[in-house]
């Protein structure tokens, strides 16, 4: 096997496949380590700009490595992207690594940011109110 990097394969059903790829010598064969694919959101921050999300390309399988045909490829490019290598990695260790995303944690909620009361505060408050009356 030669070294693997991580580059985007296209292949000719028109998929875009993000993996850490390496030929297999003496063969017309390439592996795809960790496959994801790339698919264009339809939410649109700014005009012009769109934002890639990442799946996994076999949604029923978490195989970590897989053989394509050099027929079956249009096109490969190494990714340089340091938000896009950020990315894949986070995905790999979440799909293939069955590792938690960390939880981010969330600020307390204030008046100003529009916190009445929790639920069971206003449960208890509109209960006073009802046998009062």
């Amino acid at each position: 096997m030669s070294d693997k990097f991580l580059a985007v394969v296209k292949l000719h059903t028109g998929e875009e496949v993000l993996a850490k790829i390496g030929t297999i010598p003496e063969t017309d064969l390439i592996e795809l380590n960790s496959p994801a694919m790339i698919v264009n959101s339809s939410f649109v921050r700014k005009p012009g700009f769109s934002i890639l999300k990442i799946e996994p390309w076999i949604k029923t399988g978490r195989e970590r490595t897989y053989i394509v045909e050099m027929s079956k490829i249009i096109t490969t490019c190494e990714v340089l992207d340091k938000d896009v290598i950020t990315t894949y990695e986070k995905f790999v260790k979440a799909y293939y690594e069955d590792e938690e995303p960390p939880v981010l944690k969330r600020p307390k909620m204030t008046k100003e940011m529009g916190y009445i009361s929790s639920v069971k505060e206003a449960r208890h408050s509109l209960e006073k109110i009802y046998k009062n009356s």
